[in-house]
C-alpha cells in the first residue's frame, strides 16, 4: 500500500480508538492520539477552550510538512475534522479557513477520513464528560456529516451500531485497498 494517512473521527463512545489500534496492527501503521484530546498540553495561560484551535493553526501544519516530507503513515485518532464538528456543537470558535486550508493539504497528499457512526445515540452518554449526552450526541453526528459533505478528502461511514471489531477493521481495510488502487 501507498502511504496511508488515516483520520478515524466520529463522536464519542463510537470505538474510534479500538478501531484505529486495531487497524495500526492490522496494516502496519503508526497510530497516533494526541495526550491533549481531554486536557490540553499548553500553559494554564492559554485557555483550554484555544488549544485546539491553536493546535490546528500551529501544529497541524507541521505534523502535515513532516508526514508529505518523509512519506511516512499515520493513523489518526481524531484530526482536524473533530475540530469542525466540536467547535460547531460546543459554540467554541475556530478557524474555518484554517481548517478548510488543512482539509486541502491533506486532500493533497490522499488523507482519508474514517467516519464512525452510529443508527441511534439514545442512551449513550459520554464516560468522561456526561455533559455530552444523546442530544449533544446527535448534533455531533450531524457536524461530523457536514463536514462529509464539504471535505476533499476521501471519507467513509462506517457504521458501528454492532460493535464488532473484526467487521470494522475487515471493513475499512477493504475500504483502503480499493481506494489506493
Amino acid at each position: 500500500m501507498k502511504q496511508v494517512i488515516l483520520f478515524v473521527e466520529g463522536v464519542d463512545r463510537c470505538g474510534k480508538t479500538q478501531i484505529a489500534k486495531e487497524l495500526a496492527k492490522c496494516i502496519s501503521v503508526p497510530y497516533f492520539k494526541a495526550s491533549s484530546e481531554h486536557d490540553s498540553y499548553l500553559s494554564d495561560k492559554v485557555n483550554k477552550r484555544d488549544a485546539f484551535l491553536n493546535q490546528l493553526r500551529y501544529a497541524d501544519p507541521r505534523v502535515f510538512d513532516v508526514l508529505k516530507q518523509t512519506g511516512y503513515g499515520l493513523i489518526f485518532d481524531r484530526g482536524f475534522p473533530s475540530e469542525f464538528a466540536y467547535s460547531k456543537v460546543m459554540g467554541r470558535r475556530t478557524d474555518m479557513a484554517m481548517l478548510e486550508h488543512m482539509d486541502n493539504m491533506w486532500a493533497s497528499i490522499g488523507a482519508r477520513i474514517i467516519l464512525c457512526r452510529r443508527t441511534s445515540y439514545v442512551g449513550i452518554v459520554d464516560d468522561i464528560d456526561p455533559e455530552i449526552d444523546e442530544v449533544k450526541l446527535a448534533a455531533l453526528d450531524a457536524a461530523y456529516q457536514e463536514f462529509a459533505c464539504w471535505t476533499s478528502c476521501e471519507v467513509y461511514q462506517l457504521n458501528v451500531d454492532d460493535e464488532n471489531l473484526d467487521r470494522e477493521v475487515t471493513e475499512v481495510v477493504s475500504f483502503l485497498q480499493k481506494s489506493y488502487d
